[in-house]
């Protein structure tokens, strides 16, 4: 693939896995307002949606009309691997779909949005070898799926690392969210919101995600585990990997503000996972979205996403 040594030659694509369900397809809706609203680069971006639960991809496609005429993709995940991989096999299928034409691909959560652009890392994956980027998660993996209050101590990451057959990675980093700084080192383990690569990066992804996430199911069941796999590939293929400011995936959360010391000027990425002023699921559909737009919300960045919201339901 030929790169650019102009920022603004880079074609970007966006990879957000979802359920067919009104709540997603609200979200990915919101999604692509929000690159409209960043000039040609991201309005041009194409935008992938991978669709889990054996979905009738005819009927998801009838049913978001708001994509019809858009550089927006919509992929079906294969039946025999959301059988046996569910919901981590929707999230994992994004990256055995080659780049074809795009520079950059961003693997993006439904809960996010893009309030500025992303320009200045992008000359960052100018290269052939495999580049991966990310911001660190905010606490270390739960250890089971259905024990998320337990989470990994000091030797999770030595022993995973021995277990996968792969040397520890350099350097060792420090959980987004580990204020008073208790908590063991991690290695590039990124939280799944906001994750760019270049194609040398995806095609080692895409060759080893799927017998990778087979292995953690089988010792490590984390509800994590895509975010542990994608820490494994890109050591055992020694990517380069680079920890991205806060402001790259940024929570609507106070304390990962404190922590990152950020303001919400700077904000790039703004993931909504914190749901004490509204539910991820349900405040973007017609029956809840007035009620959103109508509230007083304080929460930090929240506000910013109440503009946006309703700055885009002024377009139905």
């Amino acid at each position: 693939m030929l790169y650019s040594s102009d920022a603004r030659e880079v074609r970007l694509e966006f990879r957000i896995p979802i359920s067919p369900t009104p709540g997603f397809f609200a979200q990915v809706q919101l999604f692509h307002f929000a690159l409209q609203q960043l000039g040609p680069r991201y309005a041009n971006a194409r935008l992938r949606i991978i669709v889990g639960d054996k979905c009738d991809l005819r009927s998801v496609q009838d049913t978001n009309t708001w994509a019809h005429g858009y550089n927006v993709v919509w992929e079906r995940v294969p039946d025999g691997l959301f059988d046996v991989a569910n919901i981590w096999g929707t999230a994992n299928w994004r990256l055995s779909i080659g780049a074809e034409d795009a520079d950059v691909i961003i693997l993006s959560d439904a809960d996010t949005v893009l309030l500025r652009d992303i320009d200045p890392i992008l000359e960052e994956f100018h290269t052939l070898n495999p580049v991966v980027r990310g911001h660190v998660a905010h606490y270390p993996p739960p250890l089971s799926v259905g024990e998320d209050t337990i989470v990994a101590g000091c030797d999770f990451w030595p022993q995973i690392f021995q277990d996968y057959g792969i040397s520890e990675p350099q350097p060792w980093l420090r959980y987004s969210m580990d204020a008073d700084e208790t908590l063991p080192p991690t290695p590039h383990y990124y939280n799944l919101g906001f994750v760019a690569m270049n194609a040398a990066a995806l095609t080692c992804f895409g060759r080893d995600i799927h017998w990778t996430e087979e292995w953690l199911r089988q010792r490590h069941p984390s509800h994590m585990r895509c975010q542990i796999a994608l820490t494994l590939i890109a050591a055992a293929h020694r990517m380069d990997v680079g920890n991205l400011p806060a402001h790259y995936n940024a929570a609507n959360d106070p304390a990962h503000f404190q922590v990152a010391k950020m303001i919400p000027s700077e904000v790039r990425v703004l993931h909504y996972l914190r749901e004490n002023e509204f539910e991820r699921g349900k405040f973007l559909l017609p029956g809840h979205v007035d009620e959103f737009l109508a509230k007083e919300l304080h929460t930090v960045m929240n506000p910013q996403l109440q503009e946006l919201v309703r700055q885009w339901r002024a377009t139905w």
